[in-house]
């Protein structure tokens, strides 16, 4: 715990410029897809102070979700166990669990893997039909465990893994 609040400290420091630009993902792994989401806070928004939000798959506004899927088509990467440790206008931080399906040998029959992380929100618009929340547009994942999912990349046309320590992805 006290590494991953020193990495948290590392992060938090870094948020200003994290929140200048980028995109932003979250991965959780928990060997099933989660199917459930959080509800929603019952406090009420008021034009003075907007709801922060993030939406689910349904696109219905979430605040401080412990659960969310990031590909909402296969729910083949998302987050669980998460525990914010701030949700604010600017950003909302935490950390749990990124859960992602290798599609090895296919997706349908694919394994799960989990990566214990760290997670950011950040960047906000309107909610459409919700005028007085605002939703996080980027999530940015960093890993703070030994493994790391793999990304692909082209490389002199060969497919290349790399093991980012940080992933970025655009909200929903």
């Amino acid at each position: 715990m006290k590494t991953r609040m020193g990495v948290a400290v590392a992060i938090f420091a870094g948020a200003g410029i994290i929140a200048a630009g980028g995109g932003c993902a979250a991965l959780a792994s928990s060997g099933t897809p989660a199917t459930t989401h959080a509800t929603a806070s019952t406090q009420p928004a008021t034009a003075k102070t907007p709801r922060y939000v993030v939406l689910d798959c349904s696109f219905k506004p979430v605040v401080a979700p412990s659960t969310f899927i990031i590909t909402c088509a296969d729910a083949g990467i998302g987050a669980q166990d998460l525990h914010w440790t701030s949700w604010t206008p600017k950003l909302a931080s935490g950390y749990g669990t990124i859960w992602a399906n290798d599609c090895t040998p296919n997706c349908a029959d694919g394994h799960f893997h989990y990566y214990p992380s760290l997670e950011v929100l950040w960047g906000s618009v309107t909610v459409k039909g919700h005028p007085a929340d605002r939703r996080y547009t980027e999530l940015t994942v960093i890993f703070t465990g030994k493994t790391r999912p793999p990304v692909y990349a082209l490389k002199n046309g060969k497919l290349v893994a790399t093991y980012p320590l940080t992933q970025t992805f655009d909200a929903i």
